[in-house]
């Protein structure tokens, strides 16, 4: 699945391909998503998030992880539609990312 496809495709279908992709994909979508917001540092950003998400209450764990990638976003976008559309659908896959690795460091670990 092409980046691109990750914004326009429903959200069922997205659920069930994220769910297949390996780490090193999601990765790959990860960074080209926050480059489509303006962001590059990508090493930094993720050490965010998976500070942030370490510390989220499952409730409303995802929005506060949008509200997060809002805050690192720099200002004057043109288009606020089509930036919600890329901050929901990273905050997916970022959070699949984290749970993935999280998973696998914990797995090798038994």
């Amino acid at each position: 699945m092409k980046t691109i496809d990750l914004l326009s495709c429903p959200e069922a279908t997205l659920t069930g391909e994220l769910k297949l992709m390996k780490s090193k994909e999601l990765e790959r979508h990860t960074r080209k998503l926050l480059l489509k917001l303006g962001l590059n540092d990508y090493e930094v950003i993720m050490g965010k998030v998976i500070k942030a998400v370490a510390k989220l209450d499952t409730s409303d764990g995802f929005i506060a992880l949008q509200t997060l990638i809002y805050s690192l976003l720099p200002e004057g976008e043109k288009n606020k539609i089509e930036r919600a559309k890329v901050v929901e659908r990273l905050a997916i896959v970022m959070m699949l990312l984290v749970a993935k690795k999280f998973h696998k460091i914990h797995s090798a670990r038994d």
